[in-house]
């Protein structure tokens, strides 16, 4: 017992966990994937069953709510030892500087460059947290894996409810008021997009599959939930996410044999999705209620409609042109007040024209061509769990030229749990700690947290009075609508 009063106790046995692998044997292999996979559940199933009234919105809430969850993570950063903190190190020194570059930069719109540049920050070392403590159980990686799929069929039971209710009461489904939890269906969407490859693989490894009815249901089961899965996103009616789906299965296709089943069971999920979409959002609601209803595909005859994307491309292009070195500022598209949105839909074009085109261009060459390393290395390891990650991450990057992806809350927390997924199956050797790089951590461990209080700080006048500030500025806009940036109203008034 003397050992819980040492202040040094969870330090030493987080660190015992992550740098000795034989950890994993024992107590911990029972314990660990099990929790594991409690986590991403019991975490959704919270956010969705016991939301608090305040604050009142969905998106709001989220935003808080991926808040809390960075601030714990810049809790326990410090805790992760020296010798597996060589790419946290790194990546925290470059966010630093490139964080206080542009807070200096552009301190003339001090509140919203702050906030972004931190919540990024935040974000990049999160996910550096989140691979660290991944890599140091594979199984791990397995069962959390799991247990986002068990919060996905939560969720899809949940909807099925409310559309048995909703049938059996001759009301229609709509999109805007059927998928609880999204202000919007195109967020639903996003989701759909970043997660739905996750039922394309056995997640339950460590189990007997060997009889042959396992065999069989249990991938069929998966591939099932998969098709009702992308029989809602078709229900949202998000162009940006089957665009992103169809591409995703074109690109499979190309990673080996294994992505080819994978490609193979995914384009089995969709014909299966359509089906459903068809069935349970067509037919059935036009013999039960007798009403006509608008089909979600109708929207493909809308052709190459852009819905307004072209006003907000052409706002950031000559942006771009009249800032092109340090941009406009992070945030600073929403002090556009163009009406429309308070993001670009692109996500290249929004680096460009807040961070500027410099920045843009290298930050989008390093992603392509991480991917295009991961895409070399799905090929030729045959990982089928890299795989369906890759097919997240990849298909979250289409969808984020055409739609705020990487703006809404949730869909920066689902994008950030992918990505550390994927770098957490990129084990290194441990590396050799001299007095430099002790001396080195021992100072960035702790910038996370004092980002993480900054940021709390300078968001705190809006979250303390969240709803009368975001009437007030809705009012201000001279629009009928909220433009989601930040918070659920997000454009920016630099002059106040």
């Amino acid at each position: 017992m003397e050992g819980l009063y040492d202040p040094l106790f969870f330090r030493r046995k987080f660190s015992y966990m992550l740098v000795d692998s034989k950890y994993e044997s024992g107590e911990l292999r029972s314990i660990f994937p099990l929790v594991s996979m409690a986590i991403p559940f019991g975490v959704f199933v919270c956010s969705l069953v016991f939301k608090p009234s305040f604050p009142d919105s969905w998106y709001d809430y989220q935003r808080v709510f991926g808040l809390v969850l960075l601030t714990i993570s810049s809790f326990i950063i410090p805790i992760i030892p020296a010798q597996r903190s060589s790419g946290v190190r790194a990546v925290l020194a470059v966010s630093v500087a490139i964080g206080c570059l542009y807070a200096v930069v552009h301190f003339q719109h001090f509140r919203p460059v702050l906030t972004e540049v931190l919540t990024v920050a935040l974000f990049i070392a999160s996910v550096c947290c989140w691979s660290v403590f991944l890599t140091a159980s594979q199984r791990a990686l397995f069962f959390f894996m799991a247990g986002l799929q068990l919060s996905i069929v939560f969720y899809i039971i949940c909807r099925f409810l409310w559309y048995v209710a909703s049938i059996s009461n001759d009301l229609l489904p709509d999109p805007f008021s059927f998928f609880d939890g999204f202000v919007n269906p195109r967020f639903f969407g996003a989701w759909v997009t970043l997660s739905w490859p996750l039922f394309l693989i056995n997640c339950s490894t460590g189990y007997d599959l060997s009889s042959r009815g396992r065999r069989l249901i249990w991938p069929g089961l998966r591939v099932f939930f998969a098709g009702i899965w992308l029989a809602l996103a078709i229900f949202s009616g998000s162009r940006a996410t089957w665009l992103a789906i169809i591409s995703v299965l074109f690109v499979t296709f190309a990673c080996g044999a294994a992505g080819r089943r994978i490609a193979i069971r995914g384009a089995t999920a969709v014909i299966i999705g359509l089906m459903l979409h068809e069935l349970l959002f067509v037919l059935i609601p036009e013999w039960q209620t007798g009403k006509t209803v608008v089909n979600s595909l109708d929207r493909l005859r809308s052709g190459l409609s852009l819905s307004g994307r072209e006003i907000l491309w052409r706002i950031a292009l000559e942006g771009i042109a009249e800032r092109p070195w340090f941009g406009a500022g992070p945030m600073m598209f929403s002090a556009t007040n163009n009406g429309v949105a308070s993001t670009t839909h692109n996500v290249f074009l929004q680096l460009a024209y807040e961070w500027g085109l410099p920045f843009a261009v290298i930050a989008m060459v390093l992603v392509l061509r991480w991917l295009w390393f991961q895409f070399m290395i799905c090929r030729e390891k045959q990982d089928r769990c890299r795989i369906v990650l890759w097919m997240c991450v990849v298909g979250g990057m289409i969808e984020a030229q055409f739609d705020g992806l990487l703006s809404a809350p949730y869909s920066q927390l689902s994008t950030a749990f992918i990505v550390a997924l994927i770098l957490s199956l990129d084990r290194r050797a441990q590396n050799n700690t001299g007095p430099l790089t002790v001396v080195m951590w021992s100072l960035l461990r702790f910038s996370p947290l004092v980002m993480s209080i900054t940021l709390w700080w300078v968001i705190w006048p809006e979250l303390s009075n969240l709803e009368s500030w975001e009437a007030q500025t809705l009012q201000q806009t001279s629009v009928e609508h909220f433009q989601p940036r930040f918070w659920l109203q997000g454009v920016v008034f630099p002059d106040k």
